[in-house]
């Protein structure tokens, strides 16, 4: 799909597969299974170790190191590091060969810039496991109000200087919760409710799942309705729907439940 401008790629189905790719971002949410789509994204973000959305991590590294594709960065949290390293220690060496991959940690609160027009900060997600969610911006420096107008030459010494003449100012594109239950609404930064996609999970519909989302720690899209207000997203994107319906049960539930200002918006991730 592009949405928003923005082209995306994907799998997402509860209990079976996640992983988005955003080649304009150089970067992946999750890894799924490691199909081929997501193997030339440089930098990916997990958010958590559930095996639908990282039991191809071993696999994604050793298909890159395959392609001679560049060194790969992995951003999770810092918690599952050690583990992730150990994981991929003992791939490497049975499969008798080196990775090239760096499994760093990104706590709730801090950012990554992977470019210089290109951040991604994380958040606390609200799930069974340690999670986290994920906010790409666009990064663009503007100069503070004191200094517009003023000559580039007296700009260029007073950023020499350390002075902050221009200032970062981002632009959230894409935001990613990964699994996560209703927790996230205290804890996602407004960053990610203004992104211009959001992708965030809502696996269950149907009123009787309700006691489901809340014991496997997902959303429910009657928590969505109660919050529609918060959306200020160009798209709302719901990924990890459940099996237990047809894609075209799904999005009339969807459609039929939702505020119309919101579900104008909404976009369910569904073949």
């Amino acid at each position: 799909m592009t949405l928003a401008g923005i082209p995306l790629r994907g799998v997402s189905l509860a209990g079976r597969e996640t992983w988005f790719h955003v080649p304009s971002l150089d970067l992946a949410f999750d890894v799924g299974r490691a199909p081929a789509e997501v193997v030339p994204a440089p930098h990916l973000f997990l958010s958590h170790a559930h095996l639908d959305h990282a039991g191809g991590l071993a696999y994604w590294v050793s298909q890159r190191r395959l392609l001679r594709l560049p060194p790969a960065r992995v951003f999770t949290d810092p918690a599952a590091v050690p583990t992730w390293r150990q994981i991929l220690a003992l791939h490497a060496q049975l499969e008798g060969v080196g990775y090239d991959v760096e499994v760093e940690g990104l706590a709730p609160g801090g950012s990554v810039d992977l470019r210089r027009d290109l951040s991604v900060c994380a958040f606390r997600a609200d799930h069974r496991v340690p999670a986290l969610g994920f906010v790409a911006s666009e990064v663009r420096r503007r100069l503070v109000p004191s200094w517009q107008g003023r000559p580039e030459e007296e700009i260029r010494a007073a950023i020499l200087r350390g002075e902050e003449a221009p200032r970062r100012s981002p632009r959230p594109l894409v935001a990613f919760s990964g699994d996560t239950g209703t927790g996230l609404f205290e804890s996602a930064p407004r960053e990610a409710f203004e992104a211009k996609v959001f992708l965030l999970e809502c696996s269950f519909v149907e009123t009787q799942d309700l006691p489901r989302a809340r014991n496997y720690g997902h959303m429910h899209l009657e928590d969505l309705a109660e919050r529609a207000d918060l959306f200020a997203n160009e798209v709302l994107v719901l990924t990890h729907l459940t099996l237990r319906g047809t894609p075209s049960e799904l999005r009339s539930a969807i459609a039929r439940r939702l505020p119309a200002s919101l579900a104008s918006r909404t976009v369910p991730f569904l073949p």
